[in-house]
């Protein structure tokens, strides 16, 4: 069975080697062998990753380190977060086994996604929630609903392979979206410029207020799935209103004297 493109796993904040190695283990099971990780906690490489890996070494021989997580999604197309807890951000909350469809698709058409976990004892925060696309969740026992980062990495991947190998089989309809979708380093690009303009502009009420207003901007961007014409035309639209306008107009200049 071929499989799909396969997404990026991120994950942001780790802070135990021993949990990356069981991730990375859970991983190679599903056939994922692309790592990422945002500012692990114990730095990188860590010999306790290698111990608890099982022979994955070549997960962790590719893995890839980034300070910030804007750096590790700048290449992706799609971002989908995870999250066990309810969050005030209008982001689509979609069970597991729908959302690794969407993201098996989504690589079946040639887009890199990123699929990001957060830290062992908090998950991830609301800015990097408001970030994502959508929102995977896993349906656990609502009375007992506690998993380890290995374990979402691990049933994220059975739910992924099951889907891409539907999609290579032909049983399942190839999702893939028409136009090439912007990277999310061209949205954020954008989104920097619009957040400038705005505080130029004295948008944000109080500094207090920015942070939750910026938060809100990015997650209602982040939802849609631009593609890189229609970033290059959000950049027109922005440059044509910040423009400084000429004091005078060519008409009301004929007509002195």
């Amino acid at each position: 069975m071929s499989i799909n493109p396969q997404p990026v796993i991120i994950l942001v904040e780790p802070q135990m080697g021993e949990n990356i190695g069981m991730c990375a283990r859970a991983m190679l099971n599903c056939g994922l062998e692309r790592l990422r990780l945002v500012r692990p906690r114990d730095g990188w490489p860590n010999p306790a990753a290698v111990a608890t890996a099982a022979a994955a070494d070549r997960v962790l021989e590719k893995v890839e380190v980034f300070e910030t997580l804007e750096d590790a999604v700048a290449d992706c197309h799609h971002v989908v977060a995870t999250s066990a807890r309810e969050r005030s951000i209008a982001v689509p909350v979609v069970a597991s086994g729908d959302a690794s469809a969407r993201v098996a698709a989504w690589g079946a058409g040639g887009a890199q996604v990123a699929v990001i976990f957060g830290p062992e004892a908090s998950g991830l925060d609301n800015a990097v929630i408001a970030r994502a696309g959508i929102v995977m969740r896993f349906e656990t026992n609502p009375d007992f609903s506690s998993l380890n980062l290995a374990q979402c990495v691990l049933l994220f991947g059975w739910e992924w392979r099951r889907a891409a190998g539907a999609i290579s089989d032909g049983k399942e309809s190839d999702r893939a979206e028409s136009h090439a979708p912007a990277s999310r380093g061209d949205l954020d690009r954008f989104l920097d410029r619009l957040e400038g303009a705005l505080g130029e502009r004295g948008f944000f009420l109080t500094p207090d207020l920015k942070p939750t207003t910026v938060k809100i901007l990015r997650s209602l961007f982040s939802r849609t799935t631009a593609s890189e014409k229609e970033v290059k035309l959000l950049h027109g639209v922005l440059t044509a209103l910040v423009r400084e306008r000429s004091s005078e107009s060519p008409d009301s200049s004929a007509t002195k004297g």
